[in-house]
Parts: C-alpha cells; structure tokens; sequence
C-alpha cells in the first residue's frame, strides 16, 4: 500500500467508478483498476464492491479512506512547511470563511498580518460550513472559519480534525427605526407572523421556526448580500434576521436590530488538520484570527 493508491481510492470514493476517477486523476481507466487492485492483494480483502451501475465502498473501505483523510493532510502539512522555511516565514495561506466571518474578521487579520508576518500571503474563498469542511477535508483550503447552532452536535467530518471557538453571537430582528416593535429589547417570532420579509437563500431553520410558531412566512425578497438586504429593509419592503457578527461590520443608523427570543446562539469557529496547525504560516495566521475574534466578543452586543 502506498500514498498513490491511497490517492486513487479517495478519487474512487468520491466519484463512484473507475472511469470517472481516472478521469479526475489523469490516468487511464486501466491504470486506476490496476492501483485498486494491488491496494486489496496488499489488504487481502476487498475495498470497494459494485452496486448496480456505480461502486460503493465496504467498512474496510471506509476505514481506510478515514486514514487516507490523515495521511493527506499530513503530507500537505510538509509542503506547506517547506514552503514556509523557504520563504523565510512567509508562505501562502489559502482561507475559506461564511459571509460574516469574511466581513467581520478577516479584514482585521489581513491588516494584522502586514505588521506581524508581511511575508504570508492570505487567498480567501466565501463558502457556507458544508462547502468549507469540505475544501479542508479535500486539502484545497489550509483554514476555514465555520459557524453552526450552539443546540447542534458535532457536525459530521469533524472529530478528527482542530476546531477553535471563536465567537458567539445573536440572530437578530433587523427592522426599519420606526418599527411598532423597534422600542422592544427582544422579541419572539410570532409577533412577526404578518410581517413581510426579506431573507437570504438559506433559510430552513427560519422556515422551520415559523410553522412550529403556527404561520408560514411572507417572503418579498431573497438576498444574500447583508448591505442589499440593510437596503431593502431601509426602503420599508420588509424585516429580516441577521446575526450580530455582520451587523458589527455594517450596522445602518436608520435601522434597529433586536435579539430574537429563545433562539440559539451561533458559534464561529476556526477548523483545520492537526498538522497543518504546525505549519509556521497557518498557525500565525491562526493566531491573528484568534486575536481578532477576542477583540470582537469584546463588542459583540449591537443592539441599537
């Protein structure tokens, strides 16, 4: 068993056959059916079985591309360093974050980051968490910042890898400053079951929320930009919720925000491969992050 056949097995995983593997890979279709067969001679049993037109892997299959995951991010790790200890320090550091982390802390690190390490160099990807773990998992980012539900277990794919909290913050109501609800300090969802809303494409929880709150919500607009949606709500087209960690970025004076009741709180955090927080380059820019997001708690409530 060797690293390349560790690599095929992956791209077998991923796309469900031989021909699409080599495909990805660059190989022909023989030359990926001759690594998968020397991989199960090495392990004396077989990895991968056929279901109807597409292969599925078997428990041993999966236990393995488990360790594959490992493997891999250890020897990125070592590219990684190497490149670092060439570059005197520097090297380049490829970042994936969610809408408000990119707003609100990353702007701060890159600007940290010309002072304390000028010779690291930041790529920025925007990806919801599901996409983000993804590119991590797959090696195409080195750091991601994440966010789910603080009622939500460990999201699936990430008990092998570093996870570091970050912030917390509210979803919030956010209504023009003459709202009949504006004088509130929290305010429950059902009070908003005749409101017209203006909401971003991801909205299940909030869908979700409304029919366990008896109504079905009136959706005017969908928008995934947080200064069209500040604009829409300004305008007087209809409400929104926002967390608070965009809001620190970008909060309009005509516009009021006020926590929503009993809603969870949402947790940002940063999300890596052990090894790669080893990585002089990665863990600098680790460490800015986290000097960052300790300045942010410390003006986390933007309650207006």
């Amino acid at each position: 068993m060797d690293v390349q056949q560790l690599r095929v097995l992956a791209e077998v995983a991923r796309t469900g056959s031989y021909t699409a593997a080599a495909a990805a890979l660059g190989y022909t279709q023989p030359a990926v059916s001759y690594q998968m067969r020397r991989l199960q001679q090495s392990l004396g049993a077989p990895v991968v079985v056929r279901v109807g037109r597409g292969l599925q892997l078997t428990e041993l299959g999966e236990v393995l591309l488990g360790h594959a995951d490992n493997v891999f991010s250890v020897l990125r790790a070592v590219e990684q360093d190497m490149s670092s200890t060439v570059a005197r320090g520097g090297g380049l550091v490829r970042v994936v974050a969610f809408q408000s982390g990119l707003i609100r802390l990353l702007p701060p690190v890159i600007d940290r980051l010309r002072t304390s390490n000028p010779n690291i160099r930041i790529t920025v990807t925007q990806a919801e968490p599901v996409e983000a773990r993804r590119l991590i998992r797959a090696g195409e980012v080195d750091l991601g910042l994440l966010c789910n539900w603080a009622n939500e277990d460990l999201p699936e794919g990430e008990s092998t890898m570093l996870r570091r909290e970050l912030v917390t913050d509210r979803r919030c109501v956010v209504m023009p400053a003459g709202h009949p609800l504006s004088r509130r300090k929290s305010i429950d969802l059902s009070e908003l079951a005749d409101c017209d809303w203006v909401m971003e494409s991801f909205r299940d929880r909030f869908l979700a929320a409304c029919t366990n709150a008896g109504f079905s919500p009136k959706i005017v607009a969908t928008v995934d930009d947080v200064l069209t949606v500040q604009a829409l709500v300004a305008s007087g087209m209809g409400i929104s919720l926002m967390n608070e960690l965009g809001l620190l970025a970008h909060a309009r004076t005509d516009l009021v925000y006020r926590p929503l009741r009993d809603w969870p709180l949402r947790r940002t955090y940063a999300l890596l491969w052990p090894d790669m927080a080893r990585v002089p380059a990665v863990a600098a820019v680790l460490r800015e992050v986290q000097a960052v997001a300790r300045a942010v708690r410390k003006n986390t409530p933007v309650v207006s």
